[in-house]
């Protein structure tokens, strides 16, 4: 899955904690104070509380419409702060459960014929909510399954959930992105009726937590992850790549720490290894804002993970969002501090919201695909650094660079999106008949 180059896995006894880190050097260090520090030992526990007691309506879970380790521009944007409604409670997350191996052989992946090979292939899934557009695509390799679906959330800074599930049923390997959340924390003072967990300008007032073993135990364990209680802790592997480059897309002062924890446990008589991987940022002391992001995570019977590192890393690397739904969300982000709450949660005026900025949405789009362009080189060093596995290939057909699985002879593209990676150095598969391919190369 996320494997840094030059990091190292640690002892579960150690501190997980990694050393703090700032985009560029500032005349006044800021850094999370001796009382902000002192408050992180009772964190989880509220947290956990205030999870456990919320409504059981679930959520679809999301990594990150503003941007993750995949694709996409992060923007945490300081904007005038905005109200929320006393009901507006921090949405409780669906459960993420095993998929045990199938033993039905028509889920057994498909071969390409006459040569070893592997066929990735886009899963779209679209949004009703912004008038029907394509949302979001992952690479789903033969004879895997996907899911996903779009949910808007009025109240909270974040505003959108994009949930997907990968799954290989031959060998019960399952890749989720998790829910994700913006936080704030400050000192109440006297009169200051917003309890834990409770939204605070589209953020859950929620004291800040450094460790991230307790983060997990404490943020997914109550619901999405809720079947690693028990699991142990095998390994801790920290991704500083992945930290620097929230902290540059945060683009202002603060701390951060990235990591990919390895868990251990049963699934009905099966040993079972599961990796969770994320990172934290922290900005100010009394106040302080804090964001969980870039979180995903991939499940599988012992031993699988890492047998499948490359194609869970080029499916992990492939999640991006379409420029038109950037656009839109972005568009949205801003209307939020405007106070369009209600609209964005009746679904048709919703609808009638963006088709009315659609100019402006447009315009955005435009940003959205200059942006992108010009961080191909940054993220691809990125992925170098914190994937097993894969190397980016140029690729002419839907612009930018793929990740893709080591190990093979040739790549190549058709015009459909998919990718195919060979095990023949002399197979065309053009002979296949199936569209027109043509062969990707290494980015330089």
């Amino acid at each position: 899955m996320i494997e840094p180059t030059e990091t190292r896995r640690r002892a579960t006894g150690s501190d997980p904690r990694r050393r703090a880190r700032t985009v560029r050097p500032l005349a006044t260090a800021v850094v999370l104070g001796a009382a902000l520090l002192a408050s992180c030992g009772d964190a989880g526990d509220e947290l956990a509380r205030v999870r456990r007691s919320l409504d059981t309506t679930t959520v679809p879970s999301e990594p990150d419409p503003q941007g993750s380790v995949t694709t996409g521009s992060l923007e945490l944007p300081v904007l005038p702060p905005v109200s929320a409604p006393p009901d507006a409670t921090f949405p409780p997350n669906q459960p993420i459960v095993p998929v045990l191996p199938s033993a039905d052989p028509g889920t057994v992946p498909s071969a390409v014929p006459t040569t070893p090979a592997v066929r990735l292939s886009p899963f779209v899934v679209a949004d009703p909510a912004s008038n029907g557009i394509a949302a979001y695509s992952v690479l789903v390799p033969d004879g895997w399954r996907a899911s996903g679906e779009v949910q808007w959330l009025p109240f909270w800074s974040r505003l959108a959930f994009l949930q997907t599930r990968v799954v290989d049923p031959a060998s019960g390997l399952t890749i989720d992105w998790l829910p994700i959340q913006d936080f704030m924390y400050f000192t109440p003072p006297p009169g200051f009726e917003v309890p834990f967990g409770g939204n605070y300008q589209g953020k859950a007032y929620v004291p800040p937590i450094t460790d991230p073993i307790q983060f997990v135990r404490d943020f997914w364990m109550v619901d999405s992850l809720s079947h690693l209680r028990d699991a142990t802790v095998v390994g801790i592997v920290e991704l500083p790549a992945v930290a620097d480059d929230f902290l540059a897309r945060f683009g202002g002062p603060g701390d951060a720490g990235a990591w990919k924890i390895r868990y251990a446990y049963d699934a009905q008589g099966i040993a079972w290894e599961q990796d969770v991987s994320f990172a934290l940022l922290w900005s100010g002391s009394d106040p302080v804002s804090w964001y969980v992001n870039f979180a995903v995570t991939a499940g599988a019977p012992a031993g699988e993970l890492d047998r499948q590192e490359s194609l869970v890393s080029s499916v992990v690397a492939s999640r991006t969002t379409t420029i038109e739904w950037e656009a839109n969300h972005r568009l949205v982000t801003q209307l939020f501090y405007q106070g369009i709450q209600q609209q964005m949660a009746d679904t048709v005026r919703f609808g009638e919201l963006l088709a009315q900025y659609r100019a402006e949405s447009q315009a955005l789009q435009q940003q959205v695909f200059d942006e992108r362009m010009a961080s191909i080189d940054r993220r691809n060093e990125i992925f170098r650094e914190t994937l097993g596995g894969v190397e980016g290939y140029d690729d002419p057909v839907n612009g930018g660079v793929v990740q893709l699985p080591l190990g093979w002879d040739t790549y190549w593209v058709n015009e459909q999106g998919e990718y195919l990676a060979v095990g023949d150095p002399g197979f065309d598969p053009n002979t296949l008949n199936d569209g027109t391919w043509i062969q990707l190369a290494p980015r330089g």
